[in-house]
């Protein structure tokens, strides 16, 4: 009987070593993965806050519609976050043409308006909405639509007011401000102050990471781990500190609330111009103040008088608002505070 041929046997076998071998270098990734992520939940407790933004398609961004997501931040809060078909933060759905004899009030503002932190119906716009719905009796008789998107300055709310808001024909704009709206406002460079205190579109975008975003979480391993993942978001967010840095070093800032002279007048001039466009629309407007959470203090830049001289109203949240209203860590308002800005709103309303 003649033996196996020895080169023969090896071939044989050759296919099956390097199938081991790469089940070994699989298993030892997945297993360098289960570490790093236990590491991380252990000595960091990483933010898990997955922004779903896409391109508006006029140069800023907007938030995906149909999102379902989970927000979590150790120690502060764990709420699921959802937007509508037309990325409205919240399941329920808007007409655009406005139902007669309803009254339409719209929110302008970042990701306190959004409502970071709080469960779809603790967010301002939807109890706002039952607010003023209890008051005037017949269920739907309000709309309170939400066109904040998380990072947004004055800046990009013009751009969305010009291109997206004004179709909506609301009654009242309650435009919400909070002190990095001035640094976001001045690295956009959506706009540029004119001397005579208006602004002009640069015809700049300003887009950031949202293109590579999007295509990053139409891969489903990718956007699980952004949704999942703290040793990711780990890395995502210390990248993300890094790009903000050197966009904040280019307008010769340090922080996003550094008040500076070419940042005040910017920001000036762009509440102003939201107020006198928004106001030649047809409605009425109304200045949230969201004051900083460890001394509630505030940098915007308007007086009250120059607010109600520009036909406006001054909703100020240093009159309100405790630091109780805020997560200590996360730094965005709790139930509560969204509870009493919309108690304030409903009374004004």
């Amino acid at each position: 009987m003649a033996r196996d041929n020895p080169a023969t046997y090896s071939r044989a076998r050759r296919p099956r070593r390097w199938f081991v071998a790469l089940l070994s270098v699989l298993v030892g990734l997945l297993l360098a993965a289960l570490a790093t992520e236990a590491l991380t939940r252990l000595f960091f407790d990483e933010a898990v806050q997955p922004r779903f933004v896409v391109d508006s398609g006029y140069g800023v961004r907007w938030n995906q519609s149909g999102i379902d997501t989970r927000h979590y931040v150790p120690g502060d809060y764990d709420v699921r976050i959802t937007t509508n078909s037309a990325g409205m933060r919240g399941p329920r759905e808007y007409a655009l043409e406005r139902p007669p004899g309803v009254q339409r009030v719209m929110i302008l503002g970042d990701s306190f308006a959004f409502g970071y932190g709080v469960e779809d119906g603790e967010v301002v716009s939807a109890v706002l909405e039952g607010l003023l719905d209890a008051r005037r009796p017949g269920a739907g008789r309000h709309e309170v639509v939400n066109l904040a998107v998380s990072g947004f300055g004055q800046a990009e709310e013009l751009v969305t007011w010009e291109q997206r808001g004004r179709a909506w024909r609301p009654d009242v704009v309650a435009l919400f401000y909070f002190d990095n709206d001035i640094g976001n406002n001045a690295v956009s460079q959506l706009y540029a102050e004119n001397a005579d205190g208006t602004v002009t579109r640069t015809g700049n975008a300003y887009l950031p990471g949202a293109k590579l975003q999007e295509r990053l979480y139409r891969i489903p391993p990718v956007r699980w781990l952004f949704e999942h993942s703290e040793a990711w978001n780990l890395i995502r967010n210390r990248l993300s500190i890094l790009v903000q840095n050197s966009l904040l070093k280019k307008q010769g800032l340090k922080q996003f609330d550094d008040a500076t002279t070419p940042a005040v007048g910017l920001t000036r001039a762009l509440l102003l111009q939201l107020a006198r466009q928004i106001q030649a629309d047809g409605a009425r407007v109304v200045f949230v103040v969201i004051p900083n959470q460890d001394r509630l203090r505030s940098n915007f830049p308007l007086t009250r008088a120059e607010v109600e001289a520009a036909g406006a109203t001054l909703l100020d949240g240093r009159d309100f608002l405790t630091p109780d209203d805020y997560y200590p860590r996360d730094g965005h308002w709790r139930p509560s505070g969204h509870r009493k800005a919309a108690e304030q709103l409903a009374a004004l309303l």
